[in-house]
Order: structure tokens, then C-alpha cells, then sequence
């Protein structure tokens, strides 16, 4: 059976379970064969997997602020990355084109708030792919954001999201989680108009539930475990 309608049916069984069994089961039947990785491209398939996060975290900053200017109270906003591409930061160690869409921000408390996706982020990231890649985190998934401190406030974040390259051939979907007690710190540096996501530990998962994790360093450089 073709992979790809293998995979819609998939979709389809599972659609309606309010979770993202659907989505692991496409990434362990379908999904992307880590086995065949090198370690070059299991470096860069970690690096982008992480700057992502950091990339959508800077633009949903962005929106959050926007909207405290017009009401300092709010609670739920919708984002739409579209709108935020001119003046947008750059990582250090991967090449990540952002496209667009739509963010749904969540502030739980003050020092909390939680992002998943209305509409898939596209990006584009051509030491893996030379498609438009997606970025799913729904459901079960998301980016949580964990504010502390006072006047130099550090931002620590959890994630977990769905990616799909429709350019492979096996529809190269993967799933990447940050590590329980091993969150990542958010910085920003207004000098380089660099951002990272430092000292963490994430978790590739592709076809066959393999699996490969790494940390990042105090600039955001993936290593391998």
C-alpha cells in the first residue's frame, strides 16, 4: 500500500481521540528512518528540531507583548507568524526560513503560558530538506513557557510537537520532545539579535520507535548523546 494513504487512513481511524496517537503511530509506521541517519544529519535534523521551537517562542513573544499593550489582562491569543517576519532573530547554528502560521497562546498564570498551533508553522530548513517543512504541536503536544525571576527574567520551556517533510518518500515525519526535569533555557541576545534554546535534553523519535536524544550547550549547539 502507498505510504501516503497509508498514512491518511491512520490519520483518519484515529481522528477524534483528543490526543496524538494518530500522530505516533504515522511517525512509527511511516515515519522517519533514523537508522539510515549519519551523524551529521542526526546533528542537524536535532539542531533545527530545537531551533524551531526557539524561532516560534521569539514570534509568540512578540504577539504576547503586542497584545499586554492593549490589555495587560488577557488570557488566550491567537498569533499569526505571517505577521512577524520582518525584524525576526536568527539562530546561531541552523538556516530557518519561518513562513507562516497561527499560534494559539495560552497564559495560564503570570509565570506560565502555554502555545500550540492553530495552523501548521511551515519552515523551511534546507540542511534537511528541501521542502517546505511542517510543525505541529496539538493536542496532547505544545510549547510551554515557564517565567521566574524578577528584573532579569529567565524563560525556561518544554515542548513536544508532530514534523512532516513531504518531500521524502516515506512522508519523513518525526516527533521531538524536551526531556522531563531537563527544560531548556530561552535567550535572547539584543547585541547579536541571536536566540537559543540552551541547556537542555530533547528526544528524536522516528519509524520503528527508534530513537536518539542530545543537549544543548550555554549557546545552543546540539550534542549528541
Amino acid at each position: 500500500m502507498n505510504k501516503f494513504i497509508l498514512a491518511a487512513l491512520i490519520t483518519t481511524s484515529l481522528l477524534g481521540c483528543n490526543s496524538n496517537d494518530g500522530e505516533d503511530v504515522i511517525v512509527d509506521k511511516v515515519g522517519l528512518d533514523i537508522s539510515a541517519l549519519t551523524d551529521k544529519q542526526k546533528q542537524d535534523y536535532a539542531q533545527i528540531s530545537t531551533d524551531i521551537n526557539a524561532l516560534v517562542l521569539f514570534v509568540a513573544g512578540v504577539c504576547v507583548d503586542n497584545q499586554e499593550n492593549i490589555n495587560p489582562d488577557f488570557t488566550t491569543l491567537s498569533c499569526n507568524i505571517a505577521d512577524h517576519l520582518t525584524n525576526i532573530a536568527k539562530t546561531e547554528y541552523s538556516d530557518i526560513t519561518l513562513t507562516n502560521g497561527k499560534l494559539d497562546i495560552t497564559r495560564e498564570n503570570n509565570a506560565q503560558f502555554i502555545i500550540k498551533t492553530d495552523e501548521d508553522v511551515k519552515f523551511k530548513a534546507p540542511t534537511i530538506s528541501s521542502d517546505t517543512l511542517s510543525y505541529r504541536f496539538s493536542s496532547d503536544n505544545s510549547i510551554t513557557v515557564q517565567i521566574s525571576g524578577e528584573n532579569d527574567q529567565i524563560l525556561t520551556t518544554s515542548f513536544r510537537g508532530f514534523y512532516t517533510d513531504g518531500s521524502l518518500s516515506d512522508n519523513g515525519s518525526w516527533t521531538t520532545e524536551s526531556i522531563k526535569d531537563q527544560s531548556f533555557t530561552f535567550t535572547d541576545d539584543e547585541n547579536t539579535q541571536l536566540i537559543a534554546l540552551t541547556e537542555g535534553q530533547a528526544l528524536l523519535t522516528g519509524k520503528d520507535k527508534k530513537t536518539y536524544s542530545w543537549s544543548t550547550n550555554t549557546t545552543g549547539k546540539v550534542i549528541l548523546k
